[in-house]
């Protein structure tokens, strides 16, 4: 478990990147002040999704919910390993 979850947060801000590039171009947001306004997002390229993350969000920007994704895939993870070594076991398989 321990080993996916460090895996996971290495790899956590290539998801950023990812999710990021896949958002819809425009969506519409409420304000602070209650204004409903419509957000233009242009994420380009791999390297323009980078430069804009560093820049409006700093290298924390990059791992923005990996806690929540750590405790998720922690449980999964040890759940597997449980399943497969009883499978194992079963089998009979060295």
């Amino acid at each position: 478990a321990i080993s996916k979850m460090v895996a996971s947060t290495v790899t956590y801000p290539l998801q950023v990147i990812k999710s990021r590039m896949q958002q819809p171009s425009s969506s519409i947001e409420l304000t602070n002040t209650g204004d409903v306004r419509i957000v233009k997002r242009s994420y380009g390229g791999l390297l323009s999704t980078v430069q804009r993350i560093l820049k409006k969000e700093g290298i924390s920007g990059f791992f923005k919910g990996a806690i929540p994704n750590a405790v998720r895939v922690a449980p999964s993870a040890a759940v597997t390993f449980v399943v497969y070594e009883t499978v194992m076991d079963v089998l009979e398989v060295d």
